[in-house]
């Protein structure tokens, strides 16, 4: 289905509105469309052009999350934080089942390796509770495999393993799951939503939010290139599911109110030994922060951080500290490679919108929340790429306690399409290409690729410039616009931005 012309949503009144097409506004839309409740979903940019572009790609066990920071003689002590943390655990459990269930041609499973060393804050039993414990919370549908060996064991079965700097007291192992291409889970839910009835708009900002009667008047202003336009619909709900930048979005509220806290989480990609490839590992860095290794292809990417970001998350950037720290993390887990920046292929970083309450503290549970001045207008907040359709699922919960039940909830396969070049045409005119960049980075895995989608961009740009009737002149500022949101969103370390020094986070999870 084209992407429809912004004056035909003019007038038009619809059931719920959803802001923000990332991975959690596209699960809601499922989501509600599923459930017979008229919808709108749109966004300022692309489908998945924000945080789910920008996470670290794992389908997380949520092993770090019943990692508490204070002292494990208080955890007796705190029964309240305890549950809370099992019970998002348990969530995040059966999220990945229901990922690797409905949507496998997404994900690639890994071996992942767990080191065990003197003095490490939690001992090898209670991290062997840990383990099982997060399986039976999934009600082990997808299995962590989990064992703890010897050092020469894991050794002599892995490379990676073998490289480990010690001492080490034992190694566990386990099976994880890695986004194959999370822009393209984003996609293909939204594509789905659309297919049951839902409309999607993208590069359609929100300017403002007006309650009249019973009634939203959200207006929209047109953001895609040489095109212009403004647009005022009525709904009964609106969703603000704009991630970092819920506060941001006007009329929504965030002038009197804190609802996200943006954690950064900065990852770099490097090459390692090629023995290492297809291979990972979790640990806890000097800071007590869940540190990871992840497999890439040919390659690995190491990190993330967490640090508190109150910026605006369009201003974030990776700082040369953040590079150092986690190199030097990596260098303490594998001595031998010595890594550098000489090493680093590029980088990039995200900002996760933790709950806050009081604009200081993270709250871990995922919140929808209701300001009482503003009703029928909900905010989703603490919700990550791997809790997308848990957080859906609470949305359609909240609206259907507003508006009713109309239907059930979806249920299914969402297969990964196989992208031929002679289906691009197609792809361009059916999936909602507006611009370059969306045809690279978020419709083929191109922007995947160690060259980030350079190495095709001008041979794309000519097939999305037939297909869309771009000029030569429009065709070559796409280029450019590619090349400019190419170095935005990715760091080479020949550029040095300036931001804030590092501040830890509280919180306690992955990006």
């Amino acid at each position: 289905m084209k992407r429809p012309e912004l004056a035909s949503l003019d007038g038009q009144h619809y059931d719920v509105v959803v802001i923000g097409a990332g991975a959690l506004g596209c699960a809601a839309a499922r989501q509600l469309a599923a459930r017979n409740f008229r919808t709108l979903l749109v966004d300022r940019g692309d489908i998945a052009a924000g945080t789910s572009s920008r996470s670290s790609r794992m389908l997380y066990s949520g092993l770090g999350y019943l990692a508490a920071r204070y002292p494990l003689w208080q955890m007796p002590f705190r029964p309240l934080d305890m549950l809370r943390r099992l019970r998002y655990t348990r969530e995040v459990m059966q999220c990945r089942a229901e990922l690797v269930e409905e949507m496998p041609g997404h994900l690639t499973r890994h071996r992942f390796f767990y080191p065990f060393r003197q003095g490490d804050r939690y001992p090898p039993w209670l991290v062997d509770i840990g383990f099982r414990l997060v399986e039976a919370l999934g009600g082990w549908k997808v299995p962590l495999a989990y064992r703890r060996v010897s050092p020469a064991a894991a050794a002599s079965t892995s490379a990676l393993a073998q490289g480990l700097g010690g001492p080490l007291r034992s190694v566990g192992m386990f099976d994880e799951y890695m986004y194959a291409w999370a822009e393209r889970i984003c996609v293909d839910t939204a594509l789905d939503a659309q297919a049951r009835g839902a409309t999607l708009r993208t590069y359609t900002a929100v300017t403002g939010l007006q309650r009249q009667g019973e009634l939203w008047q959200v207006s929209f202003e047109e953001r895609a290139p040489e095109a212009s336009g403004h647009a005022t619909v009525q709904a009964r709900v609106v969703i603000n599911a704009a991630g970092p930048w819920v506060d941001r979005v006007p009329g929504a509220g965030g002038e009197c109110d804190t609802r996200v806290l943006g954690i950064k989480g900065v990852n770099v990609m490097v090459k390692l030994p090629d023995s290492y490839r297809g291979q990972g590992l979790e640990a806890f860095s000097s800071e007590h922060e869940p540190y990871y290794v992840f497999p890439w292809r040919d390659y690995h990417f190491i990190g993330p951080t967490e640090t508190v970001f109150r910026d605006d998350p369009d201003n974030v950037r990776v700082l040369d500290s953040e590079i150092d720290y986690i190199l030097a993390e990596a260098n303490q887990l594998f001595p031998a490679l010595r890594l550098s920046r000489a090493d680093v292929r590029h980088c990039w970083c995200g900002v996760r919108p933790t709950s806050t309450l009081d604009g200081r503290e993270t709250w871990m549970p995922v919140r929808l929340s209701e300001a009482p001045q503003r009703p029928n207008l909900l905010t989703l907040t603490g919700s990550t790429i791997m809790l997308h359709r848990h957080a859906a699922r609470l949305i359609a919960k909240g609206v259907e306690q507003r508006l009713g039940k109309r239907g059930k909830a979806p249920k299914g396969l969402i297969a990964k399409p196989a992208v031929a070049d002679a289906d691009l045409a197609r792809v361009i005119g059916e999936e909602h290409v507006v611009r370059l960049v969306d045809l690279v980075r978020r419709r083929l895995p191109d922007g995947l690729d160690p060259d980030l989608g350079r190495g095709r961009a001008e041979a794309l740009s000519h097939i999305a410039a037939q297909a869309l009737g771009w000029s030569q002149a429009r065709r070559e500022a796409e280029l450019r616009h590619f090349e400019e949101d190419t170095a935005r969103v990715y760091r080479t370390l020949d550029e040095v931005p300036v931001q804030p020094p590092r501040v830890p986070a509280k919180a306690c999870s992955s990006l």
